[in-house]
């Protein structure tokens, strides 16, 4: 299918015909039976920074996340932040809404740094399109998924102090769950390159004096994974505490800044705790069950780059 078609096919509402492969035969069928164990599918990226470019990426990234969710209308997408380059509500509607704003209804957003610092610093686009809490959690299947909003207040997003006491409270209240958590800033990734150049000293793209208070009380209740973009690329870690080492009672970061901005590499040698990186876009699913998680991130094209799955720390009723 040519390029514009498949465009029309978003803008029509119909599910993107995808390539013929088995990675995405995985992404729609997953390794293991989920369906009959009752597993919760969440799936997608972030970072998709819509402009008048990319317009092939987003489309293909859009794609596969929207053949998951005709599959199964119980799943629910996720946009770990910056939507649009700047932020702005006209960026909003021009370019992200005809393809990853097809499906915007079933979507947990959290606000990224370009939401709410590009555009006038007040947040007023992303706000006023995707109509999401500034903070908020949402249960899904036996698990509750936690979004967090890394930006000030000041630039539309959430007083640290009350999403902290927020977050505390609310993880107490439902003890019940399995847990993962998304927020722009990653706690953890390795060095970007183009930030090296830039400034001409190493910057992991994380945030942890914003994150780590999160982390903390995330991985006191038993927190699975943690969700992040920023860095525009897929990485994935392995379970660490707010230290930085790793520990099985620690939460993994998966980094999947992947929707459609153009990607940056990383300066060797990649964070010690790094278990996959792929600099390609696409998507990433999870299946999430009562006792245990599976991941499988699949490129643009369909092709299967990462997968693997882990029992939870802890088994919840």
């Amino acid at each position: 299918m040519k390029r514009r078609d498949a465009v029309k096919h978003i803008l029509a509402g119909a599910a993107l015909p995808l390539i013929s492969s088995c990675g995405v035969d995985r992404l729609l069928n997953p390794s293991f039976a989920s369906s009959a164990f009752g597993a919760a599918t969440l799936i997608g990226a972030g970072d998709l920074h819509a402009t008048s470019a990319a317009l092939a990426r987003r489309t293909r990234t859009a794609g596969l996340v929207r053949a998951v969710l005709d599959r199964d209308p119980a799943a629910r997408a996720f946009m770990v932040g910056d939507l649009t380059h700047t932020g702005s509500l006209t960026e909003h509607l021009q370019y992200y809404d005809p393809t990853w704003g097809v499906f915007k209804d079933r979507t947990l957003f959290c606000m990224g740094n370009h939401d709410s610092e590009y555009s006038g610093k007040t947040g007023a686009g992303y706000n006023t399109y995707t109509q999401a809490p500034r903070y908020y959690a949402e249960n899904l299947g036996s698990w509750r998924i936690y979004s967090l909003n890394c930006s000030p207040a000041s630039h539309g997003g959430a007083d640290p102090a009350e999403q902290t006491a927020w977050l505390r409270a609310d993880l107490a209240a439902n003890r019940d769950k399995q847990i993962a958590a998304m927020f722009h800033y990653p706690m953890f990734s390795s060095v970007c390159v183009y930030h090296t150049q830039l400034t001409g000293h190493p910057n992991d793209m994380t945030w942890k004096a914003k994150v780590g208070p999160w982390w903390r009380l995330l991985q006191d209740a038993g927190c699975e994974f943690a969700l992040s973009g920023h860095a525009h690329r897929y990485e994935r870690l392995q379970p660490m505490g707010a230290d930085g080492i790793v520990t099985t009672a620690g939460i993994r970061q998966f980094v999947v800044g992947t929707a459609g901005v153009m990607l940056r590499d990383i300066v060797p040698p990649a964070h010690p705790a790094s278990e996959k990186i792929v600099m390609k876009h696409g998507v990433l699913r999870f299946d999430l069950l009562p006792d245990r998680y599976s991941w499988t991130f699949t490129d643009e094209f369909g092709a299967v780059r990462d997968q693997g799955s882990q029992t939870a720390r802890r088994v919840v009723a």
